[in-house]
């Protein structure tokens, strides 16, 4: 067992030092009682003192006060079993959370869904398999907000996706914010191996940072963007006339991001390309170098805690049973 605060130890002598600490004598008048009382205060006496050979009320304290410090000591234990895994990667994945993202133009499972839904469903399997890498979340319209910090836990991270809606964070699109995010919670983290997954399907309209600068900053960084840009080539209806469904996406900027920080651009028009598109940068983003072991520790704070309660409980009641066998002997009663 090791301990984080080891020096509070320092303080085991203290109450014997304030016992013996010289104390001022005080005059007490000296009170007459009746012979009958004195010898049932004496027998009483007589049986408190066989109680305190069988357990001295200081060896109570004793213990009490050792486990209180050794809960202030913080004690804990490296356990010895398999420690979870750390690949020395770090993700943020960044996905468009606006209004574009309604439209129906792909398919799952042989159903026609909007976007989005098909982001959630692959980007979900994406995550599930970055076992050991510390993965982040921005979702990004008007606004970019980081819904999930870097964290080795997956799950949670999938359900912040899964979560998600078309809408909340705004209606536009602010590629060069949610950027600007995620090389922010990437930037101090020691991870070997950094990367953003860019994902979206359309132009950078809103925000105050300007995708093509903070490419430049991520590159600076060591940080890689992949960008993918999401939408397909059918022809759709819009009133009389007839567009692209990708008539909105931004591919050029897209492309520019992923050149300027060393990474690489995706084009995503069916549901089995986007599929694809995340198994390559799942090879791509793969890390030879390992990560120092996780050292998990197992708090023992609560159980010495414990320990300093039940004394002092057992103090406290061997003081009351004491000032009860007392009082009930001086009416004459005889205590059960």
């Amino acid at each position: 067992m090791s301990f984080n605060w080891p020096w509070v130890f320092l303080l085991l002598p203290l109450p014997a030092l304030l016992y013996f600490f010289p104390q001022r004598s005080s005059s007490r008048q000296s009170i007459k009682i009746p012979p009958s009382t004195a010898i049932a205060l004496n027998s009483i006496r007589r049986e408190q003192g066989k109680l305190r050979q069988q357990l001295p009320p200081w060896m109570l304290l004793i213990v009490a006060w050792v486990a209180l410090l050794t809960a202030i000591a913080q004690p804990y234990k490296n356990t010895s079993g398999q420690s979870l895994p750390a690949s020395g990667r770090a993700l943020a994945l960044l996905i468009d959370l606006s209004t574009s993202m309604e439209r129906r133009d792909f398919t799952l499972n042989g159903v026609s869904v909007d976007r989005l839904s098909v982001v959630k469903h692959i980007a979900g399997q994406f995550i599930a398999t970055r076992a050991g890498d510390r993965i982040s979340l921005v979702l990004f319209g008007s606004e970019a907000f980081i819904a999930s910090p870097p964290t080795y836990d997956l799950a949670s991270v999938n359900n912040a996706l899964q979560s998600s809606g078309i809408g909340m964070a705004g209606r536009t699109t602010a590629i060069g914010d949610a950027m600007g995010l995620a090389i922010k919670s990437l930037r101090d983290d020691p991870a070997s191996k950094k990367g953003i997954v860019l994902l979206s399907d359309g132009t950078n309209n809103a925000g105050s940072v300007e995708p093509e600068d903070a490419a430049e900053l991520a590159r600076s960084l060591g940080i890689s963007v992949h960008t993918i840009g999401l939408g397909s080539d059918a022809a759709t209806t819009s009133g009389q006339q007839f567009q692209s469904a990708a008539a909105d996406l931004d591919e050029a900027t897209l492309r520019a991001i992923s050149e300027a920080s060393g990474g690489t651009f995706f084009r995503a028009q069916t549901t089995e390309e986007l599929q694809r598109i995340y198994q390559q940068i799942n090879t791509l983003e793969s890390a030879e170098v390992s990560a120092p072991p996780l050292i998990i520790k197992q708090d023992f704070r609560n159980t010495f805690i414990l320990i300093t309660l039940v004394f002092l409980l057992l103090l406290v009641l061997y003081r009351t049973r004491g000032f009860l066998s007392r009082g009930l002997r001086f009416v004459g009663l005889t205590p059960t």
